[in-house]
């Protein structure tokens, strides 16, 4: 099941703010002898098949990983750098569908970050992976997004994780990747197909606060403010509860523009699911305001809303005047994870209406080796763009 959002940052930073107490390392020396190596093996491959006349299928076989180190903790001081490499070993694809995303060939250094830890403050800064409602890099393909960010995270009030600071540059999938919902941000306009590089987010970056609270007993709750300077300033948040082994969600997306000639607008969503004996049930509602689209924010994991999807992400759902709705369902068939979902997506654009039904299944072939394949079929009010989607991963994690 699709989590309400995603608290990564958070999490990995609390957990380094509460280690920092133990001042493994005694030198600076020591602590990168005593540093952490991890990473992973990928192979993917993706495919594409259209209904309608006149457009290419495509397909892609790309292989590739990432490599991090991380050294130990010398006086709440930590370093961190992950590389992260894509390499295309087949393709077929003469419309070039796969160009901002897949096809890359060649390494970028995505992480390259200091951490600095005192008492219940940590202090991050560098090229990092972030991963919150408005702010948040996808891991889908071979190259997983990141930015360069400098971020404060406080936990000095009990239940209560603080996030803030200012994120300047965003690395995308592929130097080709350019994203219309994020036309804010300096994209590389010569790609030649190499990993994407860290490009400027409007001229002063994203200023932002991040806040978590779960201070109340089964009830979560969920705030962030961002602040694309001279562009929009958008602001999220989301409230569960659970009942047991039920729950019901609610969220609110405000979108505030800096330009007098765009119309503000907003979105709210209510979501409801459950597990009944082992099967995961759920429900998921959005709905846009009919003055202007929602900025959802940026990254290609920027995607909290309760309508998100496989193939498309749910984007329509931050149209304005649309209407998307969701029903799915999840179950572990020993160690086979399934999920099945359908979506649609009223819009007022006539013929421009979408239903996306998707099947992702995972599979742990060993305790490192993981297999996963998603199934997507898109179903356009204007059949003409109909299409399917496959998608397979393969990866070795150490």
């Amino acid at each position: 099941m699709k989590k309400i959002a995603k608290i990564s940052l958070v999490t990995a930073l609390a957990v380094a703010g509460f280690a920092t107490n133990s001042f493994a390392a005694d030198t600076l020396a020591e602590a990168f002898t005593n540093g952490k190596v991890s990473g992973a093996v990928k192979s993917y491959y993706f495919a594409q098949t259209f209904d309608g006349a006149g457009k290419n299928d495509s397909s892609i076989w790309a292989n590739g990983g990432h490599l991090n180190f991380v050294t130990d903790n010398f006086k709440g001081l930590v370093l961190g750098a992950t590389l992260q490499t894509s390499h295309v070993t087949s393709i077929d694809d003469k419309d070039g569908k796969t160009a901002g995303s897949m096809d890359a060939q060649g390494s970028v250094l995505s992480e390259s970050y200091l951490q600095y830890t005192y008492d219940k403050t940590t202090f991050k800064g560098g090229r990092q992976f972030v991963t919150t409602p408005l702010l948040a890099g996808s891991g889908s393909r071979l190259i997983k997004e990141a930015f360069e960010a400098y971020l404060l995270v406080n936990t000095d009030i009990p239940d209560t994780t603080v996030v803030a600071g200012l994120v300047t540059k965003y690395q995308t999938r592929t130097d080709k990747s350019t994203y219309g919902d994020n036309s804010f941000v300096n994209y590389d306009t010569n790609g030649t197909g190499e990993p994407g590089n860290f490009y400027n987010i409007g001229n002063d970056g994203v200023q932002t606060v991040y806040i978590k609270n779960s201070s109340i007993p089964n009830l979560d709750v969920q705030f962030q403010y961002a602040d694309v300077v001279d562009v929009a300033v958008d602001m999220y948040v989301d409230v569960k509860y659970n009942f047991g082994p039920v729950f019901v969600a609610a969220q609110y997306y405000d979108t505030n523009y800096d330009s007098s000639a765009s119309k503000d607008s907003s979105m709210y969503g209510l979501k409801v699911g459950g597990n009944i004996e082992g099967l995961d049930l759920f429900a998921g509602y959005t709905s846009t305001d009919d003055a202007n689209d929602v900025v959802r924010g940026i990254g290609q994991g920027a995607y909290s809303q309760f309508t998100a999807t496989t193939k498309t992400a749910g984007v329509d759902a931050f149209k304005a005047g649309t209407d998307a709705w969701q029903v799915g369902t999840g179950y572990k068939f020993g160690k086979l994870k399934t999920e099945l979902k359908y979506t649609s997506f009223d819009q007022p654009t006539v013929n421009a209406d979408l239903d996306e039904i998707t099947l992702n299944l995972a599979y742990p072939i060993t305790k490192a080796l993981v297999a996963q394949i998603d199934y997507s079929i898109l179903d356009y009010e204007n059949d003409t763009k109909d299409a399917t989607d496959l998608r397979t991963r393969l990866i070795y994690s150490f």
